[in-house]
């Protein structure tokens, strides 16, 4: 089986990076629309491709339970971060006047629903219900299909479901709606594993690959316009949605194949977990400290400069975090602590 973990290490490392980035102000428009058209499809296709033909086989009760602890239980501790610090800085600076008349204990419900919209003291959280449901879903239907057959089906859906989506639609609770779009790229990324797809690819093919699968990702992003999965949002050309995710899910593998390995990218891939609901807090505490110490007036116009210097800093504040994390009497399983080394912490993170 495919065993590259230096690899996995640099798919994950450029995901996450795209992750922050992408939620950066000042970032152009294009650029975002680039990052947003692929990232999370990426994190959900990985996810796949990290899965164990053997961790199939374990009972469906089984699996919920190891699903609870890696995924759930961040998904509490991260909410309960994000209420606590939301509470402390909702009658500051812009946000006083963005939550007027919103009473304490409204985000509540949102813990529940797992909707983006509702999830406003951290939206990159929907991730965690959604995920969870989609690891549940895929291991479920591993029960009754083979992996081509789901792979198929929820490729079909998933296609189905971007095209006839209306905008206006109300989405299920706890990312059930999103689950059916995650799941084409859980069960693809499970797929290229078990038939070893990018095995036997030389080095003229990955370079070759990569640049084909960059400017289709260009052109198809030119025609579609900014996406969101978070929000359902497929773009001007729905049907071009999956496409254009295939396509930079391939040139994240390529580059990822040919990029040697690093101590910055080990770590980046180990932490996935704890920097992709952080990193937007942390950013709403960058830009008030910026502006309580006047660095930046408060009609400051962001730009480039602003966004790439304010992912460094995010990502940054998140070392920090991951240490107290490490210290809490958490499972061992829980934010990428298994035991066994890197390679093993590798496979139960994000």
């Amino acid at each position: 089986m495919f065993n590259h973990y230096d690899f996995i290490d640099n798919a994950k490392a450029i995901g996450i990076a795209l992750i922050v980035l992408g939620h950066s102000k000042g970032l152009p428009d294009f650029v975002s629309h680039l990052i947003f058209g692929f990232h999370v499809p990426l994190f959900f296709f990985i996810s796949g491709f990290l899965i164990k033909s053997n961790k199939l086989e374990t009972s469906i009760v089984d699996n919920s339970k190891k699903a609870l602890q890696n995924v759930a239980l961040p998904y509490v501790l991260f909410f309960i971060f994000a209420y606590i610090y939301w509470l402390l800085t909702r009658n500051i600076g812009d946000k006083a006047l963005m939550y007027l008349g919103t009473t304490w204990h409204a985000p509540v419900g949102s813990f529940f629903s797992g909707v983006v919209s509702e999830l406003y003291v951290d939206p990159p959280l929907w991730f965690f219900p959604c995920f969870f449901s989609t690891i549940i879903a895929y291991h479920a239907s591993r029960k009754l299909f083979s992996t081509t057959t789901a792979t198929s089906l929820f490729a079909a859906v998933a296609f189905a479901i971007s095209i006839l989506w209306k905008s206006t639609a109300a989405q299920l609770p706890l990312g059930l709606s999103t689950m059916l779009i995650a799941l084409s790229f859980y069960s693809m990324g499970q797929a290229v594993r078990e038939k070893n797809y990018f095995t036997n690819l030389t080095l003229s093919d990955l370079f070759l690959g990569f640049f084909i699968a960059l400017a289709s990702l260009v052109y198809a992003v030119s025609k579609t316009g900014s996406v969101d999965l978070a929000n359902m949002d497929f773009g001007l050309w729905p049907a071009l949605y999956l496409p254009t995710a295939i396509m930079g899910i391939f040139a994240t593998f390529a580059i990822s194949r040919l990029l040697p390995s690093s101590r910055i990218t080990k770590w980046l891939s180990a932490n996935t977990l704890t920097i992709f609901p952080l990193h937007f807090i942390f950013f709403s505490l960058i830009r008030g400290v910026a502006t309580l110490l006047h660095l930046i007036p408060h009609d400051y116009r962001y730009g480039l400069g602003w966004s790439l210097m304010s992912s460094v800093l995010a990502i940054l504040l998140c070392v920090p975090a991951v240490y107290i994390l490490r210290l809490l009497p958490l499972p061992t399983d829980s934010f990428g602590r298994k035991r066994g080394g890197t390679k093993a912490r590798n496979l139960r993170s994000l």
